[in-house]
């Protein structure tokens, strides 16, 4: 099926997801509040993740360090453009954001377990609520797609970011968000075809020398 649309419409965008690497400070909430920054080893898993891939013409980034880093590191060494873009930032974990997570649990296992079963019916203290934080997202990738529209883009972001738009671009229920395994590091491509009435996103395998 996807040979015989990729055959019959030549519109498509790329979009090529990355999540950061292995940060400093630990096992922590790391959300918009904690800029931390890469530590050597997330810098090489984001570096293996891209090693053998080519082709972008725009990469489009987290404000936070985290991935901002990494990207303008990338954009520099590849000469194409590169843009700050704030709705990819991370969820904000409101009172739980910088504490250890084991900490957190110890302290509110209730609110914490509800929180991962039902993101969109609990909301740490202070933090962003899930509609707030998928109305974000959603803008986001609508001003990707309008601003990119047939272009390769790599879009450097967070393991919340990639797990919701994923959730929302293929109509899973909200709560299946936490269960979607997103490592330092990940790649995954979209590829998105532009149909007369609406658009379809594919999940793609990558192919070295792409």
């Amino acid at each position: 099926m996807i040979g015989s649309v990729e055959n019959a419409v030549p519109s498509c965008t790329t979009v090529d997801l990355l999540r950061h690497g292995h940060c400093a400070g630990g096992d922590i909430f790391r959300g918009c509040g904690s800029d931390s920054s890469l530590t050597e080893k997330g810098w090489q898993q984001m570096s293996d993740a891209l090693a053998g891939l080519s082709g972008w013409q725009q990469i489009v980034t987290s404000p936070l360090q985290r991935c901002r880093s990494f990207a303008a590191a990338s954009a520099h060494t590849l000469n194409i453009p590169l843009k700050e873009d704030n709705h990819w930032r991370e969820i904000d974990f409101g009172c739980w954001e910088g504490e250890p997570v084991e900490a957190v649990w110890g302290r509110w296992p209730e609110q914490v377990a509800a929180y991962f079963i039902n993101p969109d019916q609990s909301t740490p203290h202070g933090g962003e609520c899930l509609a707030a934080f998928q109305q974000r997202v959603q803008q986001g990738w609508r001003r990707l797609l309008g601003d990119y529209r047939n272009q390769h883009i790599l879009l450097v972001q967070h393991g919340g970011t990639m797990r919701l738009l994923l959730t929302l671009l293929f109509n899973r229920p909200i709560a299946a968000m936490s269960r979607l395994v997103v490592p330092y590091g990940c790649l995954m491509r979209l590829k998105v075809w532009h149909l007369p009435n609406r658009d379809y996103v594919f999940l793609m395998p990558h192919k070295k020398g792409e």
